[in-house]
């Protein structure tokens, strides 16, 4: 599985500098409209936030974990989660691929050193339903805007001309189906059943789901 996710990174970038149609960012108007927040497309903000909102779903997949089980990664999650609020799968699919060893079974009882305070902190707020309940606020308002207000053709039409919207789309569907992985192998370590691991599918709201029914022991 690690050699799979580390081609398809390596995929992944090499479509993106060489493949990817349209207008580089550089000189692509789309891109600067998105970047302002000034799009009159709702689909385009509208997805474009939501991959804002994918890390942050993310974080909560991977930080609220015991300090345990973070330390028997064999790299720690946090850097590939802070960059993946710019890169989004360009950061997460090498941690994945990196950490592709299933993992075990940890509680999160675990009791946090002086020096793990601030770890433990993190995890608290990555791990509270009020985190994950304005996640799902927030994409569900997102998408009600896009479908009320927005023209799913003027984002087919971005799609196709400006190599921005085109990556990041991509980069929207990647993510979703790396989500399922991401749900697996937490339960892993939650002990839920892996069925919960095709809740995946639905973009966004599914790990939300997962995170908000998920009961602390």
């Amino acid at each position: 599985m690690g050699y799979l996710l580390g081609l398809l990174w390596i995929a992944f970038i090499a479509y993106a500098m060489f493949m990817a149609p349209g207008q580089s960012p550089g000189s692509d108007p789309v891109f600067k409209e998105l970047l302002t927040l000034r799009s009159d497309e709702p689909w385009l903000l509208t997805v474009f936030s939501w991959l804002g909102i994918f890390p942050a779903v993310y974080a909560c997949l991977l930080l609220r974990k015991s300090v345990k089980a973070r330390e028997n990664e064999r790299t720690p999650a946090w850097p590939f989660v802070l960059f993946s609020f710019g890169l989004g799968a360009f950061a997460l699919l090498p941690y994945y691929a990196w950490n592709s060893n299933l993992p075990k079974r940890h509680t999160y009882n675990d009791v946090p050193s002086a020096k793990q305070q601030s770890k433990q902190r993190i995890s608290r707020v990555a791990g509270h339903k009020l985190t994950h309940s304005v996640l799902l606020v927030l994409t569900l308002g997102a998408a009600y805007y896009a479908i009320t207000k927005g023209n799913i053709e003027r984002f087919v039409e971005a799609f196709n001309q400006s190599s921005f919207v085109h990556i990041m789309t991509i980069d929207f569907v990647v993510l979703t189906f790396l989500s399922t992985l991401a749900i697996f192998r937490d339960t892993r370590l939650t002990g839920r059943t892996a069925y919960w691991t095709w809740v995946g599918l639905v973009p966004l709201v599914g790990p939300i789901i997962y995170l908000l029914t998920e009961r602390r022991e």
